[in-house]
């Protein structure tokens, strides 16, 4: 057995029927059964059940497409690793950002992206830091950037870049009954509503801060969280980053607090797809970016 002959069955699989598979393996119908029932003899075992409805895998079948399938995987990662080794004019690459890098980087990312590249095709996927980390492992994603510790990363199989540190602070309309005293103590702080992103990353150490106990609403979507906070007395507690352009209008005011608490991000990619011209590109406009954000934090 061969990997043309676990795609004939995977399509198969897929399909249903041999003339729908046909179509996927760009073959003749003939072609195909016959090219089957060879398999079978060779293999001495059937790998579907005929019915007049189309073809059912037996359990030979399944057991080999379950097995085959990290295979699969590996040489489809082979492939476009091929593909990206070429040039920056074509290619595929598939990226998984946390959802506070997606608002506050992949805008300018994206931009200088694609004004840069030719018939480039770039998947984005925003998940959070555990699956962020399993389909990078798995090998879904090329480059991962979420909230992860760069120089925790001891994996020789991994390149981490360091990307945003921020301080996570507590931000509420400026009418918000808070900002009638002077100075404001945490005490106080937690008789209010707050609203904020489930704690993953470094922002995990929060632990068992008093402030947990009066989360009203749990999302990773910041827009929701602002409007939100702007339109009510809640208090919203993030990295100073996400709220910097509703400070600078002055919509929301930051509360003259300390949480000790710090949001970290680095990006992470493998040695051999960052070998890649494609990818190397992708890595460097995040490290301007990043470079830029300093500069203006």
């Amino acid at each position: 057995m061969d990997v043309r002959d676990i795609e004939l069955i995977h399509a198969v699989y897929e399909a249903g029927s041999l003339s729908r598979a046909c179509t996927r393996l760009n073959m003749s119908q003939p072609t195909l059964s016959k090219k089957l029932a060879r398999l079978e003899h060779v293999m001495d075992t059937e790998l579907f059940h005929r019915y007049p409805k189309g073809l059912v895998p037996t359990d030979t079948a399944r057991y080999i497409l379950s097995r085959a399938e990290p295979l699969r995987a590996h040489l489809a990662e082979i492939e476009r690793h091929v593909q990206l080794m070429t040039q920056l004019d074509k290619g595929r690459l598939n990226l998984g950002v946390g959802p506070i890098i997606e608002q506050v980087m992949l805008p300018e990312v994206l931009k200088t992206f694609v004004e840069s590249t030719g018939e480039v095709e770039l998947s984005i996927v925003t998940e959070n830091e555990e699956t962020l980390l399993s389909m990078f492992w798995a090998s879904e994603l090329d480059i991962v950037v979420g909230p992860f510790q760069a120089q925790q990363q001891k994996d020789e199989h991994i390149v981490a870049m360091p990307m945003i540190t921020d301080r996570i602070i507590a931000v509420a309309r400026p009418g918000h009954p808070v900002f009638d005293s002077k100075t404001v103590e945490m005490d106080t702080l937690i008789h209010y509503s707050w609203v904020a992103p489930k704690p993953q990353g470094t922002v995990q150490q929060i632990g068992d801060h008093p402030i947990l106990s009066r989360m009203k609403v749990l999302s990773d979507n910041y827009d929701i969280l602002k409007k939100l906070t702007i339109s009510s007395d809640v208090v919203c507690a993030g990295p100073r980053t996400v709220f910097k352009s509703e400070l600078d209008a002055g919509a929301l005011s930051e509360i003259s607090v300390s949480l000790d608490v710090t949001w970290e991000s680095a990006l992470l990619v493998k040695p051999e797809t960052y070998a890649t011209p494609l990818a190397k590109h992708l890595v460097a406009t995040f490290e301007s970016a990043r470079a830029r954000h300093q500069g203006v934090a």
